[in-house]
């Protein structure tokens, strides 16, 4: 009986530790905070892009990594806006300009984004 009774407290401990590390997704009021006046460095599958993220909603960005993938332009702006617990970015030349949106969740201090498109990475 003793045993069982450890058994189940250590399955209890270790869901709940399983529990406080689990992903948050970030509301639009915490992703507009972390966002607005602030560079955020996106690791994406082809490197890094530095992004600087307005508070008036615009934003810029200079990438060799994103000049790759876009016919050699290594810099680019575009606007970025918060629609519900997601924020959204357009930019003016990458992407063929088209919207993309992302969610957000956070586990400890490591950000994961994931986009309508299905890509995903982090973020710091």
């Amino acid at each position: 009986m003793r045993r069982g009774v450890l058994a189940g407290l250590a399955t209890v401990a270790i869901m709940a530790s399983a529990t406080q590390v689990a992903a948050d997704n970030l509301t639009g009021i915490e992703l507009r905070g972390l966002l607005a006046g602030r560079t955020i460095y996106i690791s994406a599958p082809f490197g890094s892009v530095p992004i600087r993220y307005n508070p008036g909603g615009t934003m810029s960005a200079k990438s060799k990594a994103m000049a790759v993938f876009s016919g050699g332009i290594s810099e680019d702006r575009g606007t970025w806006r918060i629609s519900g617990n997601q924020f959204c970015q357009r930019w003016n030349l990458w992407q063929a300009g088209r919207e993309q949106c992302f969610s957000v969740t956070r586990t400890g201090s490591t950000l994961r984004w994931a986009s309508n498109d299905g890509m995903t990475g982090t973020a710091h």
